[in-house]
């Protein structure tokens, strides 16, 4: 079958998961599939948030600009500009896909996002009756638009649900965005995010006295730093910590985002020296499996790689006891779920961790054996399975 993957990431260069979820699916599908990847085309002056290598020669990726192509409006697009890059990027890979696919041939475009790339889809579905339309929701896209950029919530609303009527399938990455859509009135089928199980059980702990922390207790954190993910909690927990169980605990905050402002927020909560942001890091399993607990803090959507990765260190979570969890970890089976956005009862999780240490390990031990079914070889499986319905007899 003829894949086409549409999504308006720098692909092959790192910016998420997103990019892992790409490049594991790929490589594995090609073996039965001619796959093309229309893409951004690289913007960004350094690679320092690396890049991912050694694609197999048979993937195509056919990338496109867009307004941060253009020097004078670069700096320009993370304010509102954004939203209207975004139509750019629309109409820019709409040209390269109408002039790569052929009228006589079958094809299956899958659009990573329900808003911009799903129009793409949306758009080349209804000028060619030969293309399959499958859209893979990765968030709740319309909400973030609309919580980044004041205003333009029922914009992108009313663009995703276009998209989603028009498209023959529809997967979502959890049992909780599966829910989401369909309050939106969306059946869909769910697709696994998944991981490299193996080759995570063999990485080895980072050596937590690089950083001067040894014989701390070591609170870590996966994901992006930002406000969605938790961040601001986090650290009121530190606060709450230092003021009423008399220990000191040491966050290090994994991954690219302004750390700036948190590492503010955390001096202004007199904690500034207990937050370690180290930025950026891929191999984040070897920070997992040093720490004594993960905080699980985030608000984002579906089976999150940085829960599963938390899972495969054996590290005892902390996480808030909402959906988007517990669909992948019990409350004292696997974690120790919290009252979600709470701070206090977030530095009670913590604390009961660094007191029950032996309760800890066994549901880490846990969480370990129920991340097995995240395994990549099980999210192709569920991948072919939905592929075998548009394939041709």
């Amino acid at each position: 079958m003829k894949l086409l993957f549409i999504f308006d990431s720098t692909y092959p260069y790192y910016t998420g998961g997103i990019e892992t979820w790409m490049y594991n699916v790929c490589e594995r599908l090609i073996e039965r599939h001619e796959i093309t990847i229309f893409t951004v085309k690289k913007f960004r002056k350094d690679d320092k948030m690396g890049k991912f290598e050694n694609i197999n020669p048979k993937i195509k990726i056919i990338p496109v600009k867009n307004l941060n192509h253009i020097p004078v409006i670069r700096h320009f697009v993370r304010s509102y500009v954004a939203f209207i890059n975004g139509s750019v990027t629309i109409h820019s890979m709409r040209r390269a896909i109408r002039g790569y696919i052929r009228k006589d041939e079958d094809y299956c475009v899958i659009s990573l996002g329900t808003v911009f790339a799903a129009k793409t889809a949306r758009l080349i579905k209804n000028e060619f009756p030969n293309v399959i339309s499958i859209v893979s929701n990765r968030s709740l896209h319309p909400e973030v638009l609309g919580e980044t950029y004041p205003g333009v919530k029922n914009i992108a609303m009313g663009m995703e649900r276009k998209n989603l009527e028009t498209a023959d399938s529809i997967w979502t990455n959890g049992e909780d965005t599966y829910q989401i859509l369909k309050r939106k009135g969306f059946e869909s089928t769910v697709i696994k995010n998944g991981t490299d199980i193996a080759r995570l059980e063999d990485t080895q702990p980072y050596d937590m006295k690089k950083m001067g922390l040894e014989n701390k207790f070591i609170i870590v954190t996966i994901g992006t730093v930002q406000k969605i993910k938790g961040y601001y909690e986090i650290i009121e927990s530190l606060k709450i910590l230092k003021e009423k169980h008399h220990f000191e605990a040491h966050f290090v905050g994994v991954g690219k985002g302004n750390l700036d402002k948190f590492m503010k927020y955390a001096k202004k909560c007199g904690v500034e020296k207990q937050v370690h942001l180290v930025g950026e890091q891929r191999n984040v399993v070897a920070y997992a499996k040093a720490a004594d607990v993960i905080a699980g803090a985030g608000g984002g959507g579906g089976y999150g790689m940085a829960v599963i990765e938390s899972m495969v260190s054996e590290t005892p979570i902390v996480a808030w006891n909402v959906l988007g969890y517990r669909q992948m970890i019990r409350d004292k089976k696997e974690a120790l779920l919290v009252k979600p956005w709470n701070s206090e009862a977030l530095a009670e999780g913590f604390y009961y961790v660094a007191k029950h240490k032996e309760e800890g390990k066994i549901w880490g031990k846990a969480a370990h054996e129920r991340a097995k079914a995240f395994d990549w070889n099980n999210v192709l499986f569920e991948i072919e399975r939905e592929l075998e319905k548009y394939e041709k007899k």
